[in-house]
């Protein structure tokens, strides 16, 4: 939470943006993983949620009932968006091509994402009460949604007439182009319950920015001293997660917070993004680490809070976490790892 964005999905579109390689790491046979690991010696359960028959799954967003969105690769080797539910896989489908894929869930059970509609355009999508509705662009061929509230409000990106990427608003029926910092691109990621937007955007001078949008205001969060940064999450008390470039190029992830940009540090000398901020002030995102991705969890209450989950979790568990993507309101969290070679998607639950 277009052209940058390849087919295989908003995640990697995403991660080349910011630079990111993603490292395959060998673990432990996948037969090794129960459905879900339980202790108390640790504080949290972890659940390998499964695919849709493919090699390979994606999970992206958690509602607070316990709803898990994301992409599975399926039996044929296409990719599809999927929502699991109460143990259950549910194929959400396609409208046409082989690729779709889930990246936001509210709590009503609404979901968004982009269909590859034609083999090639992606659309943005919402899923509601088993309908599939193509949200439509900004004139141009692609769009993308990224988030929704728990009013029904929709965010994304789209491509215009002119062939520029903007930021987009779908409210019941309508589209919204939410403008950029004064360049030819933004992108809208989050959006919390009362309409607060967060994304990126070029400006003037090139530069590549947070923004939060607010009743029709752009605001530029700035940088840690670098050129770049981006939000990807906000919470309903108006904390915005995010990363930014500092002064000597390495990448933090940050917390925006009343006017402050709060670094949130990082494990080393290793870059950290953070993704999703609950209500409650819990974080997660990820570190890029000389052994591949490691998946975070910070407290913006506790100001020496960060942590890796992996040491969260039982280390017999056989998957190693490697993007944490949401946090819910109950403190679980989703993501995805790898396994034997194989990528796959996470659920984390506290232990009471």
């Amino acid at each position: 939470m277009a052209s940058h964005l390849l087919k295989k999905g908003w995640i990697w579109g995403m991660l080349i943006a910011i630079g990111m390689v993603i490292a395959i790491v060998g673990s432990t046979a996948l037969s090794s993983l129960s459905a879900a690991t339980t202790t108390t010696k640790f504080p949290y359960t972890v659940k390998d949620l499964g695919t849709l028959g493919g090699k390979d799954s994606y999970a992206n967003a958690i509602n607070n009932v316990g709803k898990v969105v994301g992409q599975s690769e399926t039996n044929s080797g296409d990719t599809h968006a999927v929502l699991w539910n109460k143990g259950k896989k549910i194929d959400l489908g396609i409208i046409g091509g082989n690729y779709s894929t889930a990246t936001d869930i509210n709590n009503a059970g609404k979901v968004v994402g982009s269909d590859y509609i034609n083999y090639g355009q992606p659309h943005a999508i919402l899923w509601d009460k088993g309908n599939k509705i193509a949200l439509g662009t900004l004139g141009g061929k692609k769009s993308y949604a990224y988030g929704i509230n728990n009013v029904g409000k929709v965010v994304g990106q789209s491509e215009t007439n002119s062939g520029d990427t903007h930021a987009v608003l779908w409210n019941k029926g309508k589209k919204i182009d939410l403008g950029t910092l004064g360049g030819n691109y933004s992108n809208a990621f989050g959006i919390n319950n009362v309409g607060k937007v967060v994304g990126n955007s070029t400006t003037s001078s090139g530069a590549y920015h947070a923004v939060l949008w607010v009743k029709g205001n752009k605001i530029d969060l700035g940088t840690l001293g670098g050129r770049i940064s981006g939000a990807y999450g906000i919470n309903n008390a108006g904390q915005v997660v995010g990363y930014s470039s500092t002064s000597s190029d390495a990448t933090h992830a940050v917390l925006w917070d009343k006017g402050k940009i709060i670094d949130l540090g990082s494990l080393g000398s290793n870059d950290t993004y953070a993704y999703s901020i609950n209500n409650a002030g819990k974080i997660v995102g990820f570190s890029k680490t000389t052994k591949g991705s490691r998946a975070l969890l910070w407290d913006i209450w506790d100001k020496n809070s960060i942590k890796d989950l992996n040491s969260l979790i039982p280390p017999k568990s056989g998957l190693l976490l490697e993007y944490a993507r949401s946090i819910n309101d109950k403190g679980q969290i989703v993501g995805w790892g790898t396994i034997n070679g194989q990528t796959r998607a996470f659920l984390l639950t506290p232990v009471k």
